[in-house]
């Protein structure tokens, strides 16, 4: 596009957007975080985070923008920013390693950016007008950064002087208000008529070759431009202003000339402003899947971040929250970009434009947009390794058994490079202590084994402890109550060695025998049997012996057949939304008839919900003793719908359970959603209910649901099994009178005798299956034990870490007690129905029957269980 003059306004326009300070609201337990380098210059990290208000998932690209290798710029469709394209797509085709979704965009076609694009110092699309109050995000070439409010004036000169006032350049927002201007990187043709009246103007190299009225789409000239609108004054205007062969002349007043900028792109908002969070937009208030970009106080790096939302698994956020998470990775200015559907980030790992989407879109599939903003490696290209890492699968291994080893090679610039095993050369020191096949190793001998890698002349190196023989076996279940012929993944076996050390040992090393025939190993992968039954798994490996109680089916009592209406009721989410229960006999799995749930989730906003409520005031049903499991027939209709339940445990704690992620299947199923362990008993069923909150999948459609049942475990009987092995632990003691401090805990009381603060107790409650992170003094506790040294640190459960439902926070917690146990004794001690204990990475996980006593003695520590 050729532009005769363009200027710049001296000073920059005032924010619309005033600083207040807010609360914080989200309190942040622990981020299980991992990290990639992508170059030189960017990084990738993808946080877990539990907090107050459930699990967010957060993906991180940071872009060092003083590295010589890293550029930023916005991306868009490769045929113009007319089209919305997939951003996965718009990084492949731009050449970024990685990139977010852009700011809002008009949803219908053709599309256009809510702001402004420049690239390469070429204006893309001018933002829309100041009263929009939108923000414009420049880099300037000087390394400065400048957020503000743009306010374009466009102005068109027409060979006899009239001026043309033009809203937007690039955008058919304003064609009916006005003419608007279209270059080639709109589109390459012009819109042309499509059933509304059109003029468009064809300028080419600053002279006007053709005036068309209602014609077909044209070429736009590369080195010129289309004006065009559809407001009928406008039209008459054009066409009696510009005769072909005359003159045009275009002037564009921006904030800044685009040869002074790096880049720009357009914002929803100022998220933080000058370290402080700021107001907030009120387009898109409520928690969301988020999308947004922040810089550090000197601008010298840029941190592009995805929270998802409307997933069963993370929470999405506020804006308010969205500025604390932002200031809380570094960012001293930050703005809110599109989100919800359009919360896109995508990484091309390798650097061979297979794009991976890092994050969990909310739509179940990426969204098209309009615009993103990526980064790209300038870096040279290098076939030659600098880098190698070696990624065991684990660091200590019992010997005889094997770990997986997993080797990454980067040029200087971090660049993925491929090497052929034959290029490969290990080494294993000291001699003796193992080999190493197909990239697999295995240990001959305990002791320390370091493995070198080399290749192009670098090497990596990583050390991998080799254990002797176990003494005890720990799997992640003790007792498995089953369905007839269902699955069930044995995974790796926690081994203890005599001295407490611990490593995992692959199921394929161990033997198995069964009592009672319930099932069977194979692959590791334990398929329970046909029948009725209780027996028991007996895994061996080296001495060690563990057995695993398996109950096979269940003991059922039908709840509720649904042969009528009685004290069941519809509620629906949000108000307003259309459904309907009925009984019918006309889809029957068991008895005379079933209930039929129709549903309209065509009005859903942030979710949809149709509740099916028990009880005569929607009190629930209370349900006898302690069931394992809530069955029932559902005919489905294939819509892929959310089918779940609502309990409440003897605390009045809400718990929701899944009987299907979708309903996916079309016909009659049976369908089980399993009660937690370490739920309090008695439960109350509330409700079942089907659910959407995948806002593309908007629609209506009918299930019958038949005979509701309770599932209960069979009853016990003696398996006369032969005696585990065990591990003895040298802290364990038969009587302790001799100490100089000692915590006494038992069901009633807890006490610490001679107290000298060197045993410290902190108290973690479970309860309905989780450690609340709402119980912000409880983890503050926790937290602070990596801060103690040379302390005994006692952390007192009301149950086992068997009983918390979600992996992820027992991975949080040991994650804390293993960097406390660095510098600390660390006990976890809770009262169990028999007496057991238990070593892991030098943590005691000790259970007692009736009361235990740590203490510190002249010989150190020492407990009775």
């Amino acid at each position: 596009m050729s532009i005769k003059k363009i200027t710049a306004f001296s000073v920059g326009l005032a924010l619309m957007f005033s600083a207040t300070a807010y609360g914080n609201s989200l309190y942040n337990v622990y981020d299980l975080t991992s990290q990639t380098r992508l170059s030189t210059g960017v990084t990738h990290e993808s946080i877990e985070r539990y907090t107050s208000i459930g699990w967010i998932n957060i993906n991180v690209i940071r872009a060092d923008l003083t590295d010589k290798y890293t550029k930023v710029e916005p991306i868009n469709n490769e045929n113009g920013v007319s089209n919305r394209a997939s951003l996965s797509a718009m990084i492949k085709s731009s050449g970024a390693i990685a990139g977010v979704n852009g700011d809002f965009f008009y949803m219908g076609d053709p599309t256009y950016t809510y702001g402004a694009l420049i690239k390469e110092g070429n204006l893309i699309t001018s933002p829309l007008p100041y009263s929009y109050g939108y923000p414009t995000v420049s880099r300037l070439l000087n390394g400065d950064l400048n957020i503000s409010v743009w306010n374009p004036k466009i102005t068109l000169y027409a060979a006899d002087s009239t001026a043309f006032d033009i809203i937007v350049l690039n955008k058919t927002s304003s064609l009916e208000w006005g003419p608007t201007i279209l270059t080639t990187d709109w589109n390459k043709t012009s819109p042309g008529f499509q059933n509304k009246d059109i003029v468009e103007v064809v300028v080419e190299n600053n002279i006007v070759t053709e005036v068309r009225k209602n014609q077909p789409s044209v070429v736009i000239p590369d080195n010129g431009y289309i004006v065009a609108s559809s407001n009928a004054a406008t039209m008459e205007h054009l066409q009696n202003s510009f005769i072909p062969g005359q003159p045009v002349s275009l002037d564009i007043e921006l904030d800044f000339s685009p040869d002074q900028v790096d880049w720009s792109y357009g914002a929803l908002n100022y998220l933080v402003k000058d370290g402080q969070l700021n107001d907030v937009s009120s387009e898109v208030l409520g928690a969301h899947p988020r999308t947004a970009i922040g810089f550090n106080r000197d601008n010298t790096e840029m941190i592009m971040v995805t929270i998802d939302g409307r997933n069963k698994d993370y929470t999405g956020v506020k804006q308010t929250e969205l500025a604390e998470i932002m200031m809380g990775l570094g960012a001293y200015n930050a703005v809110n970009m599109d989100g919800g559907g359009s919360t896109t980030m995508g990484v091309d790992f390798l650097k061979n434009s297979n794009i991976t989407v890092v994050n969990i879109p909310s739509d179940g599939r990426e969204r098209k947009v309009a615009s993103g903003v990526g980064v790209f490696n300038t870096s040279p290209e290098s076939e030659k390794v600098d880098i190698i890492e070696i990624i065991p699968e684990h660091e200590s291994i019992f010997n005889n058994t094997e770990t997986n080893l997993n080797l990454k090679f980067y040029n200087e610039y971090f660049t993925p490079l491929e090497v052929k095993p034959a290029d490969i050369k290990y080494t294993v020191y000291p001699e003796g202590a193992g080999k190493i096949v197909n990239n697999v190793f295995f240990p001959e001998k305990p002791g320390k084994a370091v493995i070198t890698a080399s290749a192009d002349g670098a090497v990596g190196e990583v050390q991998i402890n080799i254990l002797d023989t176990p003494v005890a076996l720990k799997f992640n279940e003790e007792i498995l109550v089953m369905g007839f012929e269902e699955k069930y993944e044995m995974g790796s076996v926690l081994g203890v060695d005599k001295d407490g050390n611990s490593a995992y040992i692959p199921s394929k090393y161990l033997s198995y025998s069964y009592r009672n025939k319930v099932g069977k190993v194979e692959n590791g992968i334990f398929t329970s049997g046909d029948v009725s039954n209780i027996g028991a798994i007996t895994a061996s490996f080296e001495g060690a012996v563990k057995h695993i109680i398996v109950k096979v089916g269940y003991r059922y009592k039908t709840l509720n057949r649904f042969e009528d209406l009685n004290d069941l009721k519809l509620n629906l989410y949000p108000e307003g939304s259309k459904g309907n229960i009925s009984i019918t006999g006309d889809f029957v799995k068991e008895g005379s008839n079933a209930i039929k749930l129709d549903y309209d989730f065509t009005n859903m906003t942030d979710q949809s919900i149709a509740f099916i409520e028990f009880g005569k005031n929607q009190e629930g049903i209370k349900l006898e003793d302690k069931p394992k499991a809530i069955g029932m027939w559902v005919y489905g209709d294939g819509k892929n719908h959310w089918l779940r339940t609502r309990i409440t445990d003897a605390y009045n704690n809400q718990i929701k359970l899944t009987f299907a992620d979708e309903v996916d299947w079309t016909g009659w199923k049976w369908v089980e959603a399993h009660i937690p362990e370490g739920t309090t008993y008695p439960v109350t069923l509330n409700n079942i209910y089907l659910a959407e909150i995948n806002e593309t999948r908007k629609d209506s459609g009918t299930i019958y649901v038949d005979n509701l049942r309770i599932m209960y475990e069979p009853n016990d009987k003696q398996l006369g099994l032969r005696e585990e092995s065990v591990f003895v632990d040298s802290m364990k003691m038969q009587g302790i009178s001799d100490f100089t401090e000692k915590l006494i805990i038992s069901d009633s009381k807890k006490e610490n005798l001679k107290d000298k603060g060197n045993i410290v107790s902190i108290d973690g409650i479970i309860s309905s299956g989780t450690m609340s992170a709402s119980n912000t003094t409880m983890w503050n506790n926790i937290k602070n034990m990596v801060n103690y040294k040379d302390k005994v640190l006692v952390l007192s459960l009301n149950n086992s870490l068997d009983s918390i439902n979600d992996e992820r926070e027992i991975k949080i917690l040991k994650d804390i007690l293993e960097k406390a146990a660095v510098d600390n004794q660390v006990f976890v001690v809770f009262k169990g129905q028999e007496e057991n204990t238990f070593i892991e990475k030098g943590i005691r996980y000790i259970s007692y029957d009736d009361s235990i006593e740590i203490a510190k003695t002249d010989s150190g520590v020492k407990y009775k269980n």
